[in-house]
């Protein structure tokens, strides 16, 4: 056998004692090693039951550095294998078990989080080895590896490979199915994901094996508004589980899920509050009761649901993810009920229990800025009223209102005093009756000082948890604004200098009197606070909530708080109209228009409506400015021929060249190109800024090419959602019209390209569609967004690649990995064209 040891021969002896080896040896050890690494993955793995699940319960790989041991073993083993029993003659392989070998070397560095390392690993199996098991495993294993990477082009281009290699072996089938349903999941691409999951379920025998896919198709089909499918699911998936948590969780889905008759409603409350009952579910009582909750609102017993919702906040303890339906939940009633200011207090709470990998953040992030925008203007509009009321109370009942609040203020002293004397009183005869009193660090639970004990310090985390929540360790923890804090310490130097002492003692009657308008100049502020605030509060319903009616309600309760004022009263008026005339109702817009006129002829507005010619010099040069916001806000809102309409009544009056631009855009948004390049040749004739004449300039070229006129909106102001790193790895992209176009013969002309031009950097060329018109070319990668936008403009100026290109439109533009994952799943072109331009051109 000493013989058989060479790897240069080829015969039977030199073959029979490596492939025993190979197996028996290395291979069965670091497969077993693996097999205990995943054990432990699973194990470790707790499920978010508000989101769909994983179709593979892993997590992060790369930070669960406990099983990451198991990992480097199996690949440490497959590794000499492959070194010591590897046969390779003439380019063939002669050890059977080599590529079984790197199979479990790429699981390894898959299983570590080393993606990259993986990727390399599985490409090179595809690319060495032919026989076609072989292969299809490795592809398998290289989609599950591109997902983990969010590289989701990629992911699909070896998807659609597979699944035209219409002969899979069973076991493949079974693994490709799942890792295309994690695909589908992750790029919200329910409907594939629902059709692979019901062919995986066919495909696998046993029903314990299948709980997992029953609840994560029921979870889908609760998303496409298959309710009936998924209560069947659901039933299922309760049926086979061994597993206390999902089985929990599938009761609760399925009380959600119920009939909806009042007398099954009846029955799941009693059942449901039976649970809660039951000390096996104090765990799961924030659950428990927010399921009760969505029982009371398909009642429509709004009342309840508030308290069952309340009541699941403050029972979730470990679980944010809940803490964080459970506050949307109230968030939205507070809101259907227009209490605003309540409904703001339980968005912001929502976000801060809810995970930014949730796939509701973005959304639910947006809808709490907007309705904590409006809860501030309403707040105000409250505060300044009220210490209006009391300012203008006569002082023996303010004193008295006054020293009431202060004898409350001394209650609460007192109480909270009490509360600790009596907390602290309950730590000392607790160390007592321990034996804690007789010597600081005595033995304590079998010997152990508090910080050594694990269950009085799991108790102390709880009882914490309970208190506070979830909270960072930094300073001033117990805050959860620290920007005013921090703000007030740099201000301190100032606050020194002023003039007004500004009093802190709640207890001291001037205090009160210091924050009351109770001169001339202090209520005017005060009003002018309110008209602000009113004025915002009514813009945000209508352009931010698409609340007309109650924008309309706060416009004109604005006007009849104020009929005199000569800036908020015709404003305010304005408003309302362009509302009616948005619902179609001309008859009050007409009323409104003919107030406007009788009332406040000399106006802007009224000018406006009646046609008149207008010069507006100096002081009315911030009425025009407001116009213009006016007129802008139609334009964000679509309402194009609105625009046109207002901006043309007094167009010669108003000389600016903003207006234009918003005239162009909107005409060209009305497909009429002729018109809005007429717009903007006229503004150039203006005197312009050099910014605003290069977007001028830039809106032209772009309206003489029509495949381009979709891009021209430049002035909206918007909020985007990708992140820009300079330092960022890069990836260059090219969007190109599939009509007119080879993109084979595209890929071949762009590595021909990079032979010439970077031929010693390896660069990766992927092609496939996004969309059904558009190729995307993949071409990575570059260290940072210098080295990206320099081979941008290499490419571009190759002149056999361009002759190409410009068969059809396209783009060519960078990403970034991060930006990818959310451009790809939202099919965001222009979107993220406009972030481009922004964000690597203008910087």
């Amino acid at each position: 056998m000493f013989f058989s040891c060479s790897t240069k021969k080829k015969t039977w002896f030199h073959r029979t004692y490596h492939n025993t080896t190979a197996k028996y040896n290395g291979y069965f050890n670091g497969k077993e090693s693996l097999k205990a690494g995943v054990k432990k993955i699973h194990k470790e793995h707790k499920d978010d039951y508000t989101q769909i699940l994983p179709i593979f319960p892993t997590g992060d790989l790369k930070g669960l550095k406990k099983t990451h041991s198991y990992m480097d073993k199996a690949i440490r083993k497959a590794s000499v294998v492959i070194q010591k029993h590897s046969i390779k003659i003439k380019g063939k392989e002669y050890c059977k078990w080599i590529d079984d070998n790197y199979l479990l070397l790429g699981m390894g560095y898959f299983y570590k989080g080393e993606n990259d390392e993986a990727i390399k690993t599985f490409s090179f199996i595809k690319t060495s080895y032919k026989d076609k098991k072989t292969i299809q495993k490795a592809t398998v294993w290289l989609i599950r590896a591109y997902i983990n990477k969010g590289d989701f082009m990629l992911a699909k281009s070896e998807i659609k490979a597979l699944e035209r290699k219409r002969i899979l072996d069973k076991k493949t089938k079974i693994e490709f199915l799942k890792a295309s349903s994690e695909f589908y999941i992750e790029t919200n691409e329910l409907d594939l994901a629902a059709k692979n999951i019901e062919e995986l379920i066919k495909m696998i025998k046993r029903k314990s094996n299948k709980v997992r896919y029953y609840y994560v198709l029921s979870q889908i089909y609760q998303q496409t508004n298959r309710q009936l499918d998924a209560r069947k699911l659901m039933q299922k998936a309760l049926r086979a589980s061994s597993d206390y948590e999902m089985t929990f969780n599938a009761k609760m889905t399925l009380a959600r899920l119920g009939e909806g008759s009042q007398k099954d409603n009846k029955k799941t409350l009693a059942q449901l509050l039976k649970m809660v009952k039951d000390d096996k579910n104090k765990e799961y009582l924030d659950q428990i009761y927010f399921t009760l909750g969505q029982i009371y609102m398909y009642d429509k017993d709004t009342s309840s649901a508030i308290s069952m919702f309340s009541l699941s906040t403050k029972n979730s303890i470990n679980n944010n993810s809940q803490k964080a339906i459970s506050f949307l939940s109230l968030a939205e009633i507070q809101y259907a009920k227009k209490e605003y200011i309540n409904s703001s207090i339980c968005f912001d709470s929502c976000i801060y229990y809810m995970q930014e990998t949730n796939e509701k953040f973005n959304e639910v992030e947006g809808k709490a800025k907007t309705i904590n925008m409006l809860a501030n203007n309403l707040a105000e509009i409250n505060l300044q009223d009220s210490l209006i009321l009391l300012a203008n109370l006569p002082k023996e009942e303010l004193n008295k209102i006054i020293n009431s609040q202060i004898e409350l203020e001394i209650q609460r002293e007192k109480e909270k005093q009490e509360s600790n004397r009596i907390r602290q009183q309950a730590v000392f005869d607790n160390n007592k009756n321990s034996g804690r009193g007789q010597q600081f660090g005595s033995n304590t639970s079998g010997g152990k000082w508090y910080f050594y004990n694990p269950a009085t310090l799991s108790f102390g985390f709880s009882e914490f948890q309970k208190k506070w929540g979830k909270r960072k360790l930094e300073d001033d923890w117990r805050r959860k604004n620290k920007k005013t804090q921090t703000e007030f310490a740099n201000d301190s130097i100032k606050a020194d200098t002023t003039k007004s002492i500004k009093i802190e003692n709640n207890k001291n009657p001037q205090y009160y009197y210091s924050q009351l308008p109770t001169n001339k100049i202090k209520k005017q502020l005060a009003e002018q606070k309110i008209k602000e605030a009113m004025y915002q509060a009514g813009t945000i319903f209508k352009q931010e909530l698409n609340k007309y009616f109650e924008s309309t309600e706060m416009f004109l309760d604005l006007y009849n708080r104020y009929p005199k004022d000569k800036q908020y009263a015709p404003l305010s008026l304005f408003q309302s109209m362009l509302n009616y005339e948005e619902k179609l109702d001309q008859q009050k817009a007409n009323e409104i228009k003919e107030k406007i006129i009788e009332s406040f002829p000399n106006s802007i507005y009224a000018k406006m409506l009646k046609g008149e010619k207008t010069v507006l010099k100096g002081d009315q040069e911030k009425e025009q400015n407001r116009y213009y916001m006016e007129t802008y806000e139609l334009f964000q809102s679509g309402n194009y021929q609105k625009v046109l309409e207002q901006t043309s009544k007094i167009k010669k009056e108003y000389e600016n060249p903003k207006v234009k631009i918003l005239r162009a855009i909107s005409y060209a948004r009305l497909n009429d190109t002729i018109s809005a390049i007429n717009e903007l040749q006229t503004a150039l004739q203006k005197q312009l800024n050099k910014d605003l004449e290069n977007k001028v300039n830039f809106i032209l070229t772009n309206l003489r090419d029509p495949s381009k006129i979709k891009e021209q909106n430049l002035l909206v102001s918007r909020q985007f959602s990708y992140l820009f790193d300079k330092k960022e790895t890069q990836t260059s992209i090219l969007i190109i019209k599939k009509s007119g176009v080879d993109i084979n013969y595209l890929k071949t002309l762009i590595s021909d390209f990079h032979q010439k031009t970077y031929p010693n950097k390896p660069l990766e060329i992927s092609a496939l569609l996004i969309g059904l018109e558009n190729y995307l070319l993949m071409i990575k990668s570059f260290d940072n967004v210098d080295d990206v936008l320099k081979y941008n403009i290499d490419l571009e100026n190759d002149e056999s690649i361009l002759e190409q290109l410009s068969r059809s439109s396209y783009r060519i533009m960078a990403i970034t990995d991060k930006n990818f994952k959310d451009f790809y799943k939202k099919r965001d072109l222009e979107g993220y064209y406009q972030f481009y331009q922004k964000k690597y051109l203008n910087n």
